[in-house]
């Protein structure tokens, strides 16, 4: 790119001097000044950058149109989570200058779709998607396991810190939080308040999200209540389940007793509501519709629907809810419909 453009001023400038408008020395002056300007803005046409907006040279999108597209195509059966993840995660992607990053906690049963929440906020958010290597993942289960508290909180706050300087708009994912050492979390509660900078690094623009099973069981337990009661599953309101998640957490969990709950750091708190059939079915559609012979179906959604049921009905059930959520989608749909190794090549 830089070299075509000083091919280009080359040939103006040799038209230009033709007709004695400057001479070699103006041009020589223009030429560096053009290519001290654009320079830093080569590697990021091919490479991944820090650089937000829209264009071949910025990386980050924070694409809320995107954001809530996925949301009503690829989450199913959460209509609490998509109601926060709209309104409060979309105004934070909107803002230019936010006054403190965003805090949510993700807590649910096996296969509610925690990971998946995390998936599509990093699509939103990347050109990359996933792959943006602006995404930090911490598993509570690997390093952190098997470590003691002080070693565990140092090793925390490291690791975010040196994240995040490389690119304020930053994704940070702490999934199976609750296998944490106990208060490991607060380390990094100075980096969730409404600071310029520590130690010389900006947070305000960067995403943290909490994965955690700790509520799981209070969540499917208010929600089968709920449900014997009468009331439909979308009536369940957010601050009904904001309350209950709360209180369980700071009781119990990566956050008991927590500063980040006292001092008020979370900016949300979503439940993932066990997911009956009709969801799981669901999720089997989004699965088939990813593949090319579409289980024979072609594009007919009928018939979709119909090898969809076949899946879901290979899921194991405890009374409405699935016991796995939509995590084994996958195998039973390889299952019930075995690739066509010709033409998914």
């Amino acid at each position: 790119m830089v070299l075509r453009g000083f091919l280009l001023l080359q040939a103006i400038s040799s038209i230009l001097c033709e007709n004695g408008y400057f001479n070699g020395m103006y041009f020589g002056a223009a030429s560096a000044l053009y290519i001290g300007m654009d320079h830093f803005k080569v590697p990021c046409y091919k490479y991944e950058c820090c650089t937000v907006g829209t264009g071949r040279v910025h990386w980050i999108h924070n694409d809320v149109t995107k954001l809530d597209t996925l949301l009503e195509k690829k989450l199913f059966g959460q209509h609490i989570a998509t109601k926060i993840l709209h309104h409060q995660l979309g105004a934070f992607l909107l803002e230019p200058k936010p006054e403190k990053p965003f805090v949510v906690h993700i807590s649910g049963k096996t296969g509610t779709g925690k990971n998946h929440i995390s998936n599509l906020i990093a699509q939103a958010r990347y050109a990359e998607g996933v792959e943006s290597k602006y995404i930090l993942k911490i598993i509570g289960t690997h390093k952190y396991g098997s470590l003691d508290h002080d070693t565990a909180t140092k090793l925390m706050k490291k690791e975010v810190a040196e994240h995040v300087r490389k690119c304020k708009h930053a994704l940070v994912i702490i999934d199976e939080a609750e296998k944490l050492p106990e208060g490991t979390l607060n380390a990094i509660s100075p980096y969730l308040d409404k600071n310029v900078a520590i130690d010389g690094v900006d947070y305000r623009n960067t995403i943290f999200v909490f994965l955690s099973n700790t509520a799981g069981n209070a969540i499917r337990n208010y929600t089968e209540t709920q449900l014997e009661a009468g009331r439909q599953r979308e009536d369940i309101a957010v601050l009904e389940m904001e309350n209950l998640i709360q209180e369980h957490l700071y009781n119990s969990g990566e956050l008991k007793h927590s500063s980040l709950i006292s001092r008020y750091q979370l900016d949300a708190f979503i439940p993932m509501l066990p997911l009956e059939k009709r969801h799981v079915q669901q999720c089997a559609e989004e699965q088939l519709k990813q593949r090319r012979n579409k289980c024979g179906c072609g594009d007919d959604p009928s018939c979709i629907s119909t090898r969809a049921n076949e899946i879901a009905n290979q899921i194991d059930y405890s009374g409405r809810f699935s016991r796995s959520g939509c995590k084994k989608i996958l195998t039973k749909a390889n299952l019930v419909c075995p690739l066509d190794r010709k033409s998914e090549l």
